[in-house]
């Protein structure tokens, strides 16, 4: 099961936050060469907008790739680039049925 199976299934907020939480403490440690932008290795999380902006900004740099010779460094980015987007996917997901749950409380 990859990270982004256990993200996809996550039950909460919290199980989301703290496996993408995982996954940077371990992109620190391995990306010794900085392969990836600061914002994505940064901690602590600070909410889906923090979220958002990871995949966004990840996002730009995958479109300005060029396909050029640095393949690893493009593998990287896109990997992130994936679990941040399933992360911010569940997140949004989880916060709907929240407020649906909210609503039928009432």
């Amino acid at each position: 099961m990859t990270i982004n199976e256990v993200i996809r299934e996550a039950k909460s907020e919290h199980e989301v936050y703290f496996l993408l939480t995982a996954y940077v403490e371990a992109v620190r440690y391995v990306d010794r060469m900085s392969l990836l932008p600061a914002s994505v290795r940064d901690l602590p999380l600070n909410g889906m907008d923090d979220v958002k902006a990871r995949f966004d900004g990840l996002r730009v740099e995958l479109g300005q790739s060029n396909g050029g010779p640095d393949t690893r460094s493009l593998a990287i980015v896109k990997e992130s680039a994936d679990i941040l987007g399933d992360a911010l996917a569940r997140l949004q997901w989880l916060e709907e049925e929240k407020d649906k749950q909210g609503i039928a409380r009432v």
